[in-house]
């Protein structure tokens, strides 16, 4: 973090512990409903909001996966891959003297019957990759990597329809066995031949069999969808019923898990050209529209520019008892698959035009707020030592930190692969506000 932004912080601390003991005695520029003590209430400033493209996210350590696409006139095309590697059955495994490979089958946990985002009836080309380079469960990664695939290796199971609430009844070493709902796909013989040639060395350690075994990537074909087709389903990777299954010699089965530490992470990707309302906004520097877009999985944001809160500082000194942010949204484009989410996030706007933590995320977490309100279709903000920490370095370091905010779907927490149409419009009942309760220091 750099250096003025924690001098900030402590001025900002300085400045509320100054306020709380500062009485106004007059009543200068008090508004209709501000009380005897002087506090001032601004709830008109301008705001200038419009849709742009989110950074690159962390991908790697989430707590879910998701596979798949979906294609909206407003949104676009929205897809996520996911990758996994696979760790040996045991410790000291081998595979034991006459055994038979008959088949490879991928078995991946569907987390619940009511975890994905879009039209879950429509039928879906999956395809299987084999990894061409090693990825590490103790590495960083964004989403933006390049995963390098080998593409001989690819399986392709079309029309699948997922059953998210079925269970699966199998035999196994001899055994009639049900299994939780989970996503079968069957590989093909490259898969078998692997396996069938690992050698004692290879079989040797969970890290020599990730070296010879890179891992998966499955993804969609989703290009030819149309509007309102197409679902991302999430699944519970680090699951016990999540793996590599190896059927040998009819009925018995070993299964090469990716473990409850293992290495999975999500891919995305996004193609707007078609979404002609998303694509207006893009680029528009300095304009302000009614309407703007969330999408998650590094898609859109919203980003809320504050032009003249500076200004306050030509009145004198302020101190900031409340600030927030009530951000509504379009409750009747909710649902159909796309649930609101259950949380969002506002963050700064660094520098470099990227998101950056508010002071009151890491301070005050309990009172910055962020959770649905659906019976009122928002989400409120609480960004009191934020708003303070702005006026403070203008006013005492000269710097301008006013660089805007973000408005954003969460990464984790829940993973999620919908999205959100906010009702970005100013000086009514609903749309978009920033609310200052403040009082003038003498």
């Amino acid at each position: 973090m750099r250096l003025n932004r924690i001098l900030s912080w402590v001025l900002t601390l300085l400045v509320f512990t100054h306020f709380s003991c500062k009485k106004e005695t007059g009543s200068v520029g008090l508004q209709d409903g501000d009380d005897a003590k002087g506090l001032i209430r601004i709830d008109t400033f301008t705001l200038v909001t419009r849709t742009v493209i989110e950074d690159s996210v962390r991908v790697d350590n989430i707590s879910y996966n998701m596979l798949g696409a979906t294609q909206d006139d407003e949104f676009g095309y929205n897809a996520s891959a996911m990758l996994a590697a696979f760790r040996l059955p045991s410790s000291n495994f081998s595979f034991p003297a006459g055994v038979q490979i008959d088949s490879v089958v991928l078995q991946l946990k569907y987390l619940q019957d009511n975890q994905y985002s879009g039209n879950l009836s429509t039928p879906m080309n999956i395809r299987v990759h084999e990894l061409n380079r090693r990825f590490y469960e103790d590495t960083i990664y964004y989403s933006n990597l390049d995963p390098d695939l080998k593409l001989a290796t690819q399986n392709t199971f079309n029309s699948v329809v997922h059953k998210l609430g079925d269970s699966v009844d199998l035999v196994e070493n001899g055994q009639s066995i049900r299994y939780a709902p989970h996503m079968r796909l069957k590989l093909g013989t490259s898969f078998v031949d692997m396996l069938t040639n690992a050698s004692t060395s290879n079989l040797a350690s969970n890290q020599a069999f990730q070296d010879y075994f890179n891992g998966v990537q499955l993804d969609v074909e989703g290009q030819n969808l149309t509007d309102g087709e197409g679902n991302i389903v999430l699944f519970d990777l680090r699951h016990s019923v999540s793996g590599m299954a190896v059927y040998f010699n009819d009925t018995g089965k070993y299964l090469f898990p990716v473990g409850s530490d293992g290495f999975r992470l999500n891919l995305y990707s996004h193609d707007f050209s078609g979404a002609a309302a998303v694509q207006a906004q893009l680029g528009a520097n300095g304009q302000d529209f009614t309407t703007t877009y969330v999408q998650s999985m590094s898609g859109l944001k919203t980003l809320i520019e504050v032009p003249h809160l500076n200004e306050l500082i030509n009145d004198g000194t302020y101190g900031i008892v409340n600030a927030r942010f009530e951000c509504n949204f379009d409750g009747s484009q909710a649902g159909g698959g796309f649930d609101a989410f259950s949380r969002m996030l506002l963050v700064k706007r660094n520098e470099e035009g990227r998101n950056d933590f508010v002071v009151d995320q890491l301070l005050e977490p309990e009172l910055y707020g962020g959770s649905l309100d659906d019976t009122e279709d928002r989400y409120v903000f609480n960004i009191s030592r934020e708003i303070q920490d702005i006026l403070n370095n203008s006013t005492r370091l000269g710097l301008n930190t006013n660089t805007g905010f973000f408005l954003i779907a969460p990464t984790d927490g829940p993973v999620t692969a919908s999205h959100l149409k906010m009702d970005m419009s100013k000086g009514g009942s609903r749309g978009i506000k920033l609310v200052l309760t403040l009082v003038k220091s003498n």
